[in-house]
């Protein structure tokens, strides 16, 4: 099933191209990037990637895309001066651009195949013994690079090793979710109160809420902050991050972990820093994995998200539309997935509130993201058990 030579027709979409080109089975030694004017960043991307997998790299500039004509001339020309056996990717490019390329081929008498990313598979067009499954071994470092974002460094591990101590902690949180809610956004704020000395002054309202003393017994019992006093000192800046919703991260991680083996995952992580195309804008990312070649982010969110954000909206929506943004990230398939840990985003008090809710649902539902909310967080395996399977 190797051809010496994959011709790939550039495109934004750069799934396909790359997967076909790093398989295993599939793997070529050489690949040509047919390249319109206006796709060269994108050729730039791509070539990147597979230049590290050690395959030869070529272009094969075809100037308008929408030039039927002068393209089949391109691809014919292009043909008569290869020796080498050589097939087409035709899933990328323009229709146009595809047409064009498989009818020189056809003229050629070389093979055509096009990649079903939905589900694996390279069909090879004409021969309906020689269709096969990709081994799907994409990592996110190359997912995304191939679409122009790359990783900088982050301040914590993309793959922590999660003690038992901290994943039954996180799991006593989720399975209190009714309880805690409210007095996690008390202690959220504590903990952003103590960044850089460590040191929370509780007032003395938080001192007398029973379910935020509960609480914070948890996590003294799991050593991450100590009693002095009235105060309440963090034992680490790690301790405190945890505190302040990195619990919620870890738990959304271990379950994809949990999950990786059944469901097929071929990489996963957590608090990622991408760089955007322009280099300079930064996504942070709670959690992501791959799928069936298709990119899953996963925004985390402890706090009430009924609250005041940064632009005037509220939290909830900012998360919403946060995800919305960085679904570019990894072509048309890409899904989201927002967890509220304290529901329906996050209180639904009066008609006003009502309507922001049910409009930030929405809106979400439109642009493919998922919202785990309040108690749905106790069956998160379930929850992206059932989101990959749409």
């Amino acid at each position: 099933m190797k051809f010496d030579t994959h011709v790939c027709l550039v495109s934004a979409q750069a799934t396909p191209n790359l997967i076909a080109a790093i398989d295993a089975q599939w793997r070529p030694r050489r690949v040509v990037l047919a390249t319109s004017s206006a796709m060269g960043a994108a050729a730039d991307h791509l070539e990147g990637v597979l230049r590290r997998s050690g395959i030869a790299l070529e272009r094969l500039p075809i100037g308008d895309a929408y030039d039927y004509y002068a393209l089949s001339d391109k691809f014919l020309n292009f043909l008569g001066q290869q020796t080498v056996d050589i097939a087409l990717n035709v899933t990328g490019g323009t229709k146009i651009m595809a047409m064009a390329a498989q009818e020189a081929f056809h003229v050629a008498g070389k093979p055509v195949f096009y990649v079903n990313v939905q589900t694996d598979e390279i069909l090879v067009l004409g021969d309906r013994t020689r269709n096969a499954s990709l081994s799907g071994k994409v990592r996110l470092k190359d997912y995304l690079e191939a679409h122009g974002y790359t990783f900088a460094e982050a301040t914590r591990p993309a793959k922590p090793n999660i003690t038992r101590e901290q994943s039954d902690l996180t799991l006593r949180i989720v399975e209190g979710v009714e309880k805690f809610g409210p007095a996690l956004g008390e202690l959220n704020a504590l903990a952003a109160q103590a960044r850089g000395s460590l040191i929370a002054r509780p007032d003395e309202r938080q001192r007398a809420s029973n379910d935020l003393c509960d609480i914070v017994e948890l996590f003294v019992e799991g050593g991450h902050i100590r009693r002095e006093n009235q105060l309440l000192r963090f034992a680490s800046e790690d301790s405190r991050f945890f505190v302040g919703g990195g619990w919620l991260e870890q738990h959304v991680y271990k379950a994809m972990a949990d999950l990786a083996g059944t469901q097929g995952f071929t990489d996963f992580g957590m608090n990622m820093k991408i760089l955007a195309p322009n280099g300079t804008t930064a996504n942070e990312i709670d959690a992501a994995f791959l799928h069936r070649n298709t990119l899953h982010l996963i925004e985390c969110k402890a706090a009430n998200l009924a609250s005041a954000g940064n632009s005037g909206d509220d939290k909830g929506t900012e998360a919403i539309y946060k995800l919305e943004t960085q679904l570019k990230m990894g072509g048309l398939r890409t899904g989201g997935m927002l967890i509220d840990y304290r529901g329906r985003l996050s209180i639904a008090n009066g008609k006003h509130d009502k309507n922001r809710v049910d409009a930030n649902f929405a809106r979400a539902k439109a642009a493919n993201i998922r919202i785990v909310s309040g108690a749905a967080i106790k069956t998160l395996k379930n929850e992206i058990s059932q989101w990959i399977a749409r």
